[in-house]
């Protein structure tokens, strides 16, 4: 957690002597999840941090955090890397994406994108447990509104990533319980932040 946190401050005053020098144009954007955070309880962070370089591009990294819970690994709707119970665990992200927008509005975009992500679960009822570390490679599809209720920077981000894993996590059985094999995941982020 230290960690993240000091890779999310030095990124965000890296990107804030950035802007003071280009203080005429609203290239940068920041934003905090909210969707996956919310199934979580809120536990640890997972964000976002975003350069404009035009109307149609994008650059932006996530970075996530994230303590998973037992009620979300085993729900049916919120994820699907455990079909049973008693699994609980933890998921770390550093993607970095390139959008490009499209449309009148240029609202919706897709992506190209590449990441670390690091997947542990552990087994409450056993010593069963997964620690994996793989680089990613994959493409999303999203929707940004910026200027929310009027609010001048205000924006929304509602982003589906695909990623196909490099390093896998094979199905496994544990008890009663599977762990459904990562080989190409996807998930949905939804942010809200500030473009200043």
């Amino acid at each position: 957690m230290r960690k993240s946190f000091l890779s999310i401050t030095v990124l965000s005053l890296l990107m804030l002597s950035l802007h003071a020098q280009d203080k005429a144009t609203n290239k940068f954007s920041i934003g905090y999840e909210l969707l996956e955070m919310s199934m979580n309880k809120f536990q640890h962070f997972a964000g976002e941090i975003a350069y404009s370089i035009d109307s149609k591009h994008q650059l932006r990294l996530m970075i996530g955090e994230v303590k998973l819970t037992e009620q979300h690994l085993s729900s049916k709707w919120q994820a699907v890397a455990v079909d049973g119970d008693d699994v609980e665990g933890y998921f770390r992200i550093y993607e970095l994406y390139y959008d490009r927008f499209f449309g009148n509005r240029k609202n919706f975009y897709y992506s190209g994108s590449a990441a670390y992500v690091r997947d542990k679960y552990v087994h409450l009822i056993s010593d069963n447990k997964i620690d994996n570390e793989s680089g990613t490679i994959g493409f999303a599809i999203g929707y940004r509104k910026t200027n929310l209720f009027s609010i001048n920077g205000l924006y929304i981000n509602a982003s589906m990533p695909f990623r196909f894993y490099f390093n896998d996590i094979p199905k496994q059985t544990w008890g009663e319980t599977e762990i459904l094999p990562h080989k190409f995941v996807n998930n949905i982020w939804f942010f809200i932040g500030y473009k200043f």
